[in-house]
């Protein structure tokens, strides 16, 4: 989904280069929608991803046999 335009603060707007093949360049803006820029395209991509691993974290501990919080506290170094 697409958020609505909004005019970004000056602290916000930044140019990065990043090295890409033009392969990857080149399956970058195949993934793009129409009038979607590269940077919403990779926040979309970023939040995918860890939607993703969190599903996975979770999945994993469901897994899990459950532990004391003392116990998982002193795992943690907490």
């Amino acid at each position: 989904m697409m958020q609505a335009a909004s005019i970004p603060k000056q602290d916000e707007i930044a140019t990065k280069r990043v090295a890409i093949k033009p392969s990857t360049w080149e399956a970058l803006s195949n993934l793009r929608k129409p009038g979607e820029t590269f940077d919403d395209l990779l926040v979309s991509l970023i939040t995918a991803e860890q939607r993703q691993r969190l599903i996975q974290d979770l999945d994993t501990a469901a897994a899990e046999p459950s532990i004391p919080w003392s116990k998982a506290a002193k795992r943690l170094g907490l």
